[in-house]
């Protein structure tokens, strides 16, 4: 087949007709890498290589889109990719590429996030269930969060000050507060002590 015309459909894409009356769809930086044009004879089995290329140049370009507005993590953005209609193979050869030029990093990724997550007083299990809701490896999630310094008892003494300080007026309010602590993740023994810092008798609170 001999390509008859070349016409710019949508953004990337370039829309070419071919004289046996096919028509198919190839990223613009794919067509000026290979100087294809008008006179250019194909076969089909060039063609169905050119369109897997094309996805993968394409899968490419919207993951730079995506980093360009937040870190990922390799499965998270192989995940992105897929649902956003790019095929398993050329999300696949994206994320192996991105990794080969350090744009990739799961340890650098959890290391950040979960820094940023202690300083705004998350508790150690809570960071390790979002680095794997994050897509976050477990093996990497477990050894990020164990390699953090993080004072409980401080991260505790801080969210109470800022959220329940007030609600410790009564024992029904204080197992309240007990409760919603131990939901963010925090030790019952760290909690517990953190407690009785702002009350005098906590004999209420289970031995858990």
């Amino acid at each position: 087949m001999t390509v008859v015309s070349i016409k710019k459909d949508k953004k990337h894409l370039m829309r070419i007709d071919c004289d046996n009356g096919n028509t198919f769809y190839i990223d613009s930086d794919l067509i000026n890498e290979i100087s294809l044009g008008v006179g250019s004879c194909l076969d089909s089995g060039y063609v169905e290589e050119l369109l897997k290329e094309s996805d993968y140049y394409r899968a490419k370009s919207r993951a730079f889109w995506y980093l360009d507005r937040m870190d990922h993590t390799e499965k998270a953005l192989y995940d992105k990719l897929v649902k956003a209609g790019f095929s398993k193979e050329s999300s696949a050869r994206v994320i192996a590429r991105f990794c080969e030029l350090d744009l990739l990093d799961d340890v650098k990724f959890a290391t950040r996030y979960s820094e940023r997550l202690s300083e705004a007083n998350v508790s150690s299990r809570e960071i390790y269930m979002k680095l794997i809701t994050k897509g976050v490896p477990k093996c990497i999630a477990k050894d990020t969060v164990d390699a953090l310094e993080v004072d409980e008892y401080a991260q505790i003494r801080a969210v109470i000050d800022k959220k329940y300080k007030n609600k410790l007026d009564d024992k029904k309010n204080v197992q309240k507060v007990f409760s919603a602590l131990a939901r963010k993740g925090f030790s019952f023994s760290a909690v517990r002590d953190v407690l009785k810092a702002y009350c005098e008798e906590l004999q209420y609170i289970s031995e858990e």
